[in-house]
């Protein structure tokens, strides 16, 4: 992936600015690439403009080279304007800062902006384990009941690096694994109610929930192919 990291810093560089101090504060660290957002439409057309440039190139490389770049797109630009936006039960926002959103209009927001086609609206409005189904394919779903949240943090651990959309018993959200933390990234309803990056290992919705459906989104090829197209 070395070979495609300078078209990356150009390309988000120019179409994400600098950064705010809350932004600073809510820092996410990506394995690959990250840069903080302050202009987010600027930032969606370079997006848009990196998967163009990547396309050539994408089918020489490997599957994990696909997973960061789209892992690095994800967590390092289009999340990160998210954070600090109000939440609500109605929340239906397109940008951040602005208005407020709900846990599963955050997820598929996030997931469309960042260049993946789907239906925004009709997914976020379903049950999170329909929306996991409807994006994941089975072989990368994993369901986990009554177990501590201690269990399934070892479970998201042993799987590795990446992007992952859990749902729970009334609420949705990514797990990210950057290889040495792992967190939980959600529009939260409880504390600061708003979009926050929490550590997973301490996160009360998660431990409180009886029942998780976790979908590793980064790791199924054809979402990866979907994302490039």
């Amino acid at each position: 992936m070395n070979h495609l990291l300078p078209v990356i810093v150009f390309l988000l560089i120019s179409g994400c600015g600098g950064t705010s101090p809350q932004q600073k504060a809510n820092a996410i660290p990506v394995a690959a690439v990250s840069f903080p957002v302050i202009n987010y439409d600027s930032c969606k057309k370079q997006v848009g403009l990196l998967k163009q440039r990547c396309r050539e190139a994408w089918q020489h490389l490997s599957k994990q080279e696909k997973e960061k770049l789209f892992v690095s797109t994800v967590t390092g630009t289009i999340i990160r304007g998210w954070i600090g936006t109000p939440w609500s039960f109605n929340g239906t926002s397109e940008k951040p800062q602005e208005g407020s959103i709900a846990c599963g209009y955050f997820v598929t927001t996030v997931l469309h902006d960042a260049g993946l086609k789907l239906q925004r609206i009709k997914l976020a409005q379903c049950a999170s384990e329909n929306m996991i189904t409807t994006l994941v394919q089975p072989k990368y779903i994993s369901r986990f009941s009554n177990v501590t949240l201690e269990q399934f943090i070892a479970a998201v651990g042993q799987q590795g690096y990446g992007l992952y959309i859990v749902g729970l018993d009334n609420h949705t959200g990514f797990i990210f694994n950057d290889g040495s933390d792992i967190h939980f990234i959600h529009s939260t309803f409880v504390g600061t109610r708003n979009v926050q990056n929490d550590n997973a290992s301490v996160n009360r919705i998660l431990r409180q929930s009886h029942y998780k459906v976790l979908g590793k989104i980064s790791a199924d090829e054809r979402v990866l192919q979907r994302w490039i197209n």
